[in-house]
């Protein structure tokens, strides 16, 4: 049990680390996956945003965590070199008192920009070979941008890869398994191997493969979306104790947040899966301009404390 000393000394740093090893922390950590530019411009009335900007709007949200996102070149209908790909202040991020998570597009999302949706998704059994081939492209890519990121002091990295949709996967269980399970597999144990946590990211509904993203070697995973049947508590009745579960909020609950019986039934949600350590408070989505800001401040003003 943390004693009141060393959680009045918690950095945003720390207390999502704990967070994601299942231990007791002062309050809720938050963050979100994507925050877009037009939104902490329309928030603090300035022109132009940048690493300031961002750094002022996310304290003023109270969050935990800043989540890089890659600037790709203009494609150019194939896969990017490392070296082409910006991560936008990484340098001054890492030197912040916040968690930094960086993400990585995984092989779907990859395959679908490369190939199209249609014939990407019909590729592992048209061409396993050309499949396989592409997906250790991918895994190269990713592996070599993840040392360099590690390299400059990121704390955790995510995959993401829309494997899903609001009904269940996009291909099925065995071949996800055959095909696109064993590279996020070889990205996972290189980036383990430096000590560091990695989460998956997925729209959609994801239940009937969450055991194989556990048993990959994820410390976590990201967008819990009830309208896809992403239950929080259920899953962390099944396997809170081997993944730490993050976001849970859907647009649709920050326009219901408004409705105070709505807003009280969120919120016991909320502090029944915190009471249960491992969860991390943030959107499914991320922040977008449109999205209820009202609702937003309304849910995190209230577990500001807990």
């Amino acid at each position: 049990m943390l004693s009141q000393d060393k959680k009045n000394k918690l950095s945003s740093r720390d207390r999502v680390k704990l967070t994601i090893q299942h231990q007791e922390t002062d309050r809720i950590p938050k963050g979100e996956i994507c925050i877009d530019e037009s939104l902490i411009s329309a928030s603090l009335a300035c022109g132009q945003v940048g690493f300031e900007e961002k750094l002022e709007f996310i304290n003023k949200l109270g969050l935990d965590i800043i989540c890089l996102n890659p600037l790709y070149p203009e494609f150019n209908g194939g896969l990017p070199n490392p070296g082409e790909v910006i991560w936008a202040d990484a340098k001054n991020w890492v030197n912040t008192n916040l968690f930094s998570f960086a993400m990585l597009d995984g092989v779907l999302g990859w395959g679908i920009k490369v190939f199209g949706f249609n014939q990407f998704l019909i590729l592992p059994n048209k061409s396993p070979l050309s499949f396989q081939s592409f997906a250790e492209k991918v895994v190269s890519l990713n592996v070599e941008m993840a040392r360099g990121l590690l390299d400059a002091g990121i704390d955790g990295l995510i995959i993401a890869d829309d494997l899903a949709y609001q009904r269940g996967l996009l291909i099925s269980p065995q071949d996800m398994r055959r095909y696109v399970l064993p590279s996020l597999a070889s990205q996972v144990a290189e980036i383990t191997r430096r000590g560091v946590p990695v989460f998956f990211h997925s729209d959609g509904n994801t239940s009937e493969i969450v055991p194989d993203i556990i048993e990959l070697g994820f410390n976590g995973l990201h967008c819990i979306d009830q309208n896809s049947a992403m239950n929080i508590l259920d899953l962390q009745l099944k396997y809170g104790s081997r993944l730490c579960f993050w976001g849970s909020l859907s647009a649709e609950d920050l326009i219901k947040a408004h409705n105070s019986d709505y807003l009280q039934s969120l919120l016991d949600t909320i502090f029944t899966a915190a009471a249960k350590k491992g969860f991390i408070l943030g959107t499914n989505c991320g922040l977008f301009n449109g999205i209820s800001w009202d609702g937003l401040s309304l849910v995190y003003e209230r577990i500001k404390n807990n």
